[in-house]
């Protein structure tokens, strides 16, 4: 493993060391307009190293070539000099082994094509108003890791992941597009057809907004719409906000934060994810890790730094944007837990009410007091149907607030990335006109 070589070359002169490397290629496709097709490729090759000597600890980041290994050696050793004191231990301090290989999933130019000319002409064929397909998109990423430490942990994994998105152009007086996306752990596991169709009827229900009574509404907020605003709040639940103190839960341990109808976990294995990894970022052995258990507040997403700092559990959410970088805290699969007897047709007979499908203004939410303020589209609901779509409503609230008021999940739930979501729903929401 090239890992411990570059590890046994260094860790005879300092007190610790850790070494990451990361070989990554990724494959996209893209056909905008229906003609134009084009294809990007990236790999790329690193080692992140960090070295504590004396407490204090340097962390050097270079291309990784197998060559060049006394050139990383050497600059490693020179940013020992350059180093801070550390406040708490970094490194994970558990000898341990995992090894996981699996097969490159490959896609050539023709096949491509094909994917991308189907999922266009599967949303024109939706629908006669289905104008363009302003741009349909595949891809695929494969990741081969390596970690090793001075106190004998040795990770080797590979991972892979595969993308689909569609946007689309709907006129009829008017015009308005539709954007969605897909993801698993292999691009064939998903479902093209599905996708087209969605994307389209999405384009073609925003051509007749009528106006919105501004009340208040029992809400169900769309999975897929819900799995942003999850992500958006989902520093609330990170150990560095806790040593930060921006978050409002910092004292709330085992206290009642939300709703009893949401358990919040963060899954070892989901089936079709990209994430299904026994360790996370530091090498350290993952296990399901339940933040929220029926509205309490459980735990924080810790990582081996952020768990000493504070002196509670690691519960091995050691993540890292790249080799370039140090192992934060994030989410491998964390989602809201679905409530398996209710599907979407059965959540829309309960209330009568909106259905929200979409949102604006959710990057200027204040994750620290919670409040935020919206623009919405979806329908209004009446004995299960969705009755007439509305578009830029106004909903302003407070996460923390909606999140006491929520009244039933669905079982569909809805990935993207490290973060799912199924449809929520929640009572006494003011909807209305927007002033804008």
């Amino acid at each position: 493993m090239e890992a411990s070589v570059i590890l046994s070359k260094l860790k005879n002169a300092f007190d610790e060391v850790e070494v990451f490397l990361e070989k990554s290629k990724s494959v996209e496709f893209e056909l905008k307009n229906s003609k134009d097709f084009s294809k990007g490729l990236e790999e790329s090759s690193g080692v992140g190293i960090r070295v504590i000597k004396d407490n204090k600890m340097a962390f050097v980041s270079l291309p990784y070539h197998s060559d060049k290994l006394d050139e990383i050696v050497k600059e490693v050793k020179e940013a020992i000099t350059y180093s801070k004191t550390l406040e708490s231990p970094t490194i994970p301090k558990k000898a341990s082994v995992y090894k996981k290989n699996m097969a490159l999933e490959e896609i050539d130019e023709n096949e491509a094509k094909y994917k991308l000319e189907f999922l266009s002409s599967t949303a024109k064929q939706f629908d006669k108003r289905i104008k363009d397909v302003k741009s349909a998109g595949i891809g695929i990423s494969f990741k081969h890791v390596e970690i090793a430490n001075s106190y004998g942990l040795t990770v080797e994994y590979e991972k892979s992941s595969g993308g689909a998105s569609l946007e689309v152009l709907a006129e009829d007086k008017i015009s308005d597009l539709a954007y969605y996306h897909l993801d698993s752990d292999k691009l064939d596991k998903i479902d093209l057809e599905f996708l087209a169709k969605k994307a389209a009827n999405s384009a073609v229900n925003k051509l007749y907004p009528k106006p919105i009574q501004t009340k208040k509404y029992s809400i169900i907020i769309s999975n897929n719409t819900f799995r942003d605003i999850l992500a958006h709040f989902l520093s609330i639940f990170n150990g560095y906000s806790v040593i930060n103190h921006t978050t409002p839960l910092e004292d709330k341990l085992g206290e009642k934060i939300f709703s009893d109808k949401l358990t919040i976990i963060d899954s070892k294995q989901l089936e079709n994810r990209p994430n299904n990894i026994d360790v996370d970022d530091e090498g350290s052995k993952r296990s399901d890790v339940v933040i929220v258990e029926n509205g309490m507040l459980k735990t924080f997403m810790h990582n081996t730094y952020t768990s000493n700092r504070l002196n509670m559990k690691n519960t091995s959410h050691a993540k890292r944007a790249g080799f370039d970088t140090l192992p934060k805290v994030g989410p491998f699969n964390l989602h809201i837990k679905g409530n398996e007897k209710i599907d979407r047709d059965k959540l829309l007979n309960m209330f009568d009410g909106v259905y929200i499908t979409d949102v604006m203004g959710l990057h200027m939410a204040n994750t620290i007091s919670g409040d935020f303020s919206l623009g919405v589209s979806g329908f209004l609901v009446h004995n299960g149907e969705l009755v007439s779509y509305f578009k830029s409503a106004a909903f302003a609230g407070n996460f923390f607030q909606i999140m006491k008021r929520v009244i039933e999940v669905s079982n569909n739930l809805y990935f993207s990335g490290s973060i799912g979501s199924p449809d929520i729903a929640i009572a006494d929401c003011l909807i209305g006109e927007s002033n804008g």
